[in-house]
């Protein structure tokens, strides 16, 4: 992976596409964008699954944001997902993490509130990262700390 952290942003609103990549181009990073969970997973695949934080909208038509959620925990380990929508409650936000999402941020968003989600996001994906090999499979070092229960 880069240096610099690279975002992925799906949402099937073109204008919250747009709000967020602005925002997170102006913190440094590299954005990608989808429109929905299908376009996600091909973008995915284009790049290698070189993308260190998904960002979804959880209502999208075809795949929303929980089937997305799903395919790139089974796909892209390490990746984490922020979910946001606007239509969030919490027993949606509940499964949502029980599910394997990073985060749960309900529109209108505090840009300062997401910056924060999206730089943890960061830094938790480089740890994980740094941990698996290409093809899935945890490095020498990863697999000795799980093996002393680390």
């Amino acid at each position: 992976m880069s240096q610099q952290a690279r975002i992925l942003v799906v949402d099937d609103e073109a204008n919250m596409r747009m709000i967020l990549r602005a925002m997170l181009t102006r913190e440094g990073y590299h954005v990608d964008e989808a429109a929905d969970g299908l376009a996600a997973l091909a973008a995915l695949e284009r790049c290698g699954g070189e993308v260190h934080v998904i960002i979804t909208d959880l209502r999208m038509p075809g795949l929303d944001g929980m089937g997305l959620l799903g395919r790139i925990i089974e796909e892209y380990p390490g990746r984490p997902v922020v979910m946001i929508t606007a239509h969030g409650s919490v027993d949606t936000a509940v499964e949502a993490m029980k599910v394997g999402a990073f985060d749960f941020v309900t529109k209108p968003f505090d840009a300062g509130d997401l910056r924060a989600v999206v730089q943890k996001a960061v830094n938790t994906a480089r740890a994980e990262l740094d941990l698996i090999e290409p093809g899935g499979e945890l490095n020498a070092c990863a697999q000795a700390c799980r093996a002393k229960g680390a």
